[in-house]
């Protein structure tokens, strides 16, 4: 019995120190150019290793209640705030993103000061999002 209780003990410690080294070599973000990034699920932690890498603007394009979704917008505003950083809750649904989804996100960008932090589940919404309003001029560097 103890020997099968020390096997379990030691495939559990494996697997966090495997875990931990994995997560550990993941990027926070993923630059799209020298001034927007995204970031995929969100937490409290990684929001704020996040506010040390110098964005100066956050737009969060997941909605509040998705499932899945640890952190409000309204919590990351908070935790934005104390960094004096702009964030903008822009919530679009993952494969209903729509002509004026993209040109309200086009108005946020180009009124926000950069570098921008893009956040959502994946990274996906928010990526296609800048690559439409992008493809369509509406972007302005």
């Amino acid at each position: 019995m103890t020997k099968m209780w020390f096997r379990f003990i030691l495939s559990i410690f494996i697997f966090s120190i495997v875990t931990l080294s994995h997560s550990a070599s993941e990027p926070l973000s993923k630059a799209l150019n020298p001034s927007v990034s995204i970031s995929g699920h969100m937490t409290a932690t990684k929001f704020n290793a996040l506010m040390q890498q110098g964005f100066k603007s956050v737009i969060v394009n997941r909605p509040d209640q998705e499932s899945g979704n640890e952190t409000t917008a309204s919590e990351l505003r908070a935790l934005a705030e104390k960094s004096k950083i702009s964030l903008i809750y822009q919530p679009v649904i993952s494969g209903q993103i729509t002509d004026a989804d993209v040109h309200e996100f086009a108005k946020y960008y180009n009124s926000l000061p950069k570098p921008i932090l893009l956040v959502c589940k994946s990274g996906s919404r928010s990526t296609l999002l800048f690559n439409k309003a992008n493809s369509l001029g509406l972007i302005h560097e």
